[in-house]
């Protein structure tokens, strides 16, 4: 598990976001995906620090404060449905979503773009929704900036900014609903020097590439992990689909047998 969150931390060190759509998935398989998503929030409020402490002097501030109230407003919603709905309807929506998007931008990566911040609402209120579900506020925003051709530190900048204050914010939302135990808190305790010393490699990896290349492969991380989030959800359907088909065949097992009892 905490080898889990180590490498989320390098992966989000080196491309500003992906830590949650790695870890999500791959935490789901040993723990509770309610537990999953505060132990990773509590990883991502750390990632955003270290990261920010070099890279704070590229914030865009306004168009950060724009995305992240309208991101705050909404993450309430997403914990609600994190805590009553079904979560493997948002996780399959922003897998297709995020698959469909990142494959386009590969092969035709100058078609799409925005000249103005006029949608910036819109992808704040998506990155909240699904921050507050899943801890995966980055897709939307990754969209967002690569649409509006920001270089790569102002990206994985904004990013940052984002989550310093989303996370924050998530966290408490967690806490709120007694998703914030005891033992989350000590599992990322012990986990977090590793965290730290993991973002710092993954900045270093990244730090002078060029913009075309930098955003290539935030597109191909996008893809390979909205792939491994839409087939941890479709195992996680087929397998409740036979439990219930199971749990059926047992009580009209039962039911028969008990007639041919009264019988």
């Amino acid at each position: 598990m905490i080898a889990v969150i180590v490498s989320a931390g390098f992966l989000r060190g080196a491309v500003g976001f992906g830590d949650a759509l790695l870890a999500m998935p791959l935490l789901a398989f040993v723990i509770p995906t309610s537990q999953a998503a505060t132990l990773v929030a509590l990883t991502g409020l750390l990632i955003a620090i270290v990261i920010l402490f070099r890279e704070w002097k590229h914030v865009e501030f306004r168009t950060t404060f724009v995305l992240t109230g309208c991101g705050l407003a909404a993450v309430p919603v997403g914990v609600w449905f994190l805590r009553f709905g079904n979560e493997l309807v948002i996780q399959s929506i922003l897998s297709v979503v995020v698959m469909a998007f990142s494959g386009w931008s590969l092969f035709r990566p100058e078609r799409l773009c925005l000249k103005d911040d006029s949608l910036a609402p819109l992808f704040g209120i998506a990155a909240g929704l699904f921050g507050g579900a899943y801890n995966t506020s980055g897709p939307p925003l990754v969209i967002y900036g690569t649409l509006r051709r920001w270089p790569a530190r102002q990206l994985r900048a904004m990013l940052q900014a984002y989550c310093l204050i989303g996370s924050i914010w998530i966290v408490c939302n967690h806490s709120v609903y007694g998703l914030l135990t005891r033992k989350i808190i000590v599992q990322f305790s012990i986990a977090a020097p590793l965290i730290v010393v993991a973002t710092m490699l993954g900045q270093r990896a990244t730090e002078n590439l060029p913009r075309e290349k930098f955003t290539k492969w935030m597109h191909v991380v996008l893809l390979l992990t909205a792939s491994l989030l839409l087939a941890s959800c479709t195992k996680q359907t087929l397998t409740g689909h036979a439990t219930e088909e199971g749990h059926k065949a047992t009580i009209t097992h039962g039911n028969s047998g008990s007639s041919q009892f009264d019988g």
